[in-house]
């Protein structure tokens, strides 16, 4: 028997219910960073989508796909892809990239390359560029895509988001995640490793993609 297309398991969805697809549906997580992999766990969570969300390690997949693109959405598609094609189930993926204004942008798509070494010393390092300027003047946008590829009829459903905020002389917050320390959000008035995931669901490319994701299923229906 012919399994079930995207659009028809995504007639499933009941406005204000969930989603209950565990027992048929599963969406591969294309990632090997932890930290995400657990963020996305939880905003699919926060919006009652109870999918069955694979780990690359849980389909014994450990390839490593270079982010050589243009865009980060070329990016997200392009590891989307290779995971869904090798994995022959819907993958989703996403690329981010902190803009700061005054750095014309940088570090922008090469974010997680642009400076050796760890989180921190990327950090440390963007203070360091941006010490003569105003704290409140550090205006900046982490801009983030996602993807999520179905290789049985080789859709794409895209999204793009952007939060806006500036960047602290100090670091804050417990979360250890990119340039999360030292990101302060415009919306809530705190940084982004001061926030719950919950209010990071709010705001993110992860979790406004991941909701939009869901209201496009619900509107297949």
């Amino acid at each position: 028997m012919k399994e079930k297309s995207f659009k028809e398991k995504s007639k499933n969805f009941e406005n204000g219910s969930g989603i209950n697809f565990k027992s048929e549906m599963k969406i591969l997580i294309a990632t090997t960073n932890e930290n995400k992999l657990d963020q996305f766990r939880e905003i699919f969570k926060i919006h009652g989508a109870d999918f069955e969300l694979l780990s690359l390690q849980d389909v014994e997949i450990f390839d490593d796909v270079e982010e050589n693109a243009e865009t980060l959405m070329e990016n997200a598609k392009k590891k989307a892809e290779y995971f869904g094609k090798k994995s022959s189930l819907i993958s989703l993926s996403d690329d981010t990239g902190l803009f700061v204004d005054a750095l014309s942008g940088a570090p922008g798509l090469h974010s997680k390359r642009w400076h050796k070494g760890s989180d921190f010393d990327r950090c440390l390092k963007l203070q360091e560029k941006l010490k003569h300027i105003p704290e409140k003047e550090r205006t900046c946008r982490y801009i983030g895509a996602l993807a999520i590829y179905n290789p049985e009829n080789d859709e794409f459903f895209e999204f793009e988001n952007k939060a806006e905020g500036y960047i602290t002389d100090d670091f804050r917050g417990e979360a250890d995640f990119g340039y999360d320390k030292i990101f302060h959000s415009l919306h809530f008035g705190k940084n982004y490793a001061q926030l719950s995931e919950k209010e990071k669901a709010q705001i993110s490319h992860r979790g406004l993609g991941i909701k939009k994701y869901l209201d496009s299923l619900k509107k297949n229906e």
